[in-house]
C-alpha cells in the first residue's frame, strides 16, 4: 500500500509477518472450533415450558434452570434419603423400647409374686404348722413374754 500522507498511521496489518497472520487464523479457528463444542455440550434450551407433557418427556431436563440447580437438588436428595433412614432408626428403637418396658413389666410381676409367696412362707403360723408337721423337731412356741437383757 502506498501512504497517502506522512501523518496518517500506517496500516497494522502491513507491519505483520506472515508467520504472525498464520497464528492468528489459526487462533480464530481453534476459538471457532472450541464455542462449537462447547455449544454442542451445552444441549440445553434456554426457555423449556414446565407442563406435564414436559416433565413426563423429560424435557425439563435439558433446561438451564435445571443445570443451574443439580447442586441443590442432590442436596435434597442426600436429605431425604438421611431423613428416612434417620425415621427407620426411630422407628426401630421405639419397637425395641416397647419390647424392653413389656419385658421389664413381667419381671416386676414374677418378682411381685415371688415375693408374696415367700412372704407368705416365712409367716409365722406357717411356720409354726411345718415345726409341728416334722416329727424330730424340738422346737415349740414360746409362752412366756419376751423381756430385756440389761448389762451394767
Amino acid at each position: 500500500m502506498a501512504k497517502a500522507s506522512g501523518n496518517l498511521p500506517e496500516d497494522a496489518d502491513d507491519n505483520k509477518t506472515l508467520a504472525e497472520l498464520e497464528a492468528e487464523t489459526e487462533e480464530r479457528e481453534l476459538r471457532k472450533e472450541a464455542e462449537e463444542t462447547v455449544v454442542a455440550d451445552e444441549n440445553y434450551d434456554e426457555d423449556v415450558e414446565l407442563s406435564l407433557r414436559t416433565i413426563i418427556g423429560g424435557d425439563f431436563l435439558k433446561s438451564r434452570f435445571f443445570f443451574s440447580q443439580v447442586g441443590y437438588i442432590i442436596y435434597l436428595v442426600v436429605l431425604i434419603i438421611v431423613y428416612t433412614w434417620n425415621r427407620y432408626e426411630y422407628q426401630d428403637d421405639t419397637l425395641l423400647e416397647d419390647a424392653l418396658r413389656k419385658e421389664l413389666k413381667d419381671v416386676k410381676y414374677n418378682v411381685l409374686t415371688q415375693s408374696s409367696e415367700l412372704m407368705n412362707y416365712l409367716r409365722q403360723s406357717n411356720v409354726e404348722q411345718v415345726i409341728k408337721q416334722t416329727p424330730d423337731s424340738v422346737l415349740s412356741t414360746s409362752v412366756t413374754a419376751p423381756f430385756l437383757l440389761r448389762t451394767p
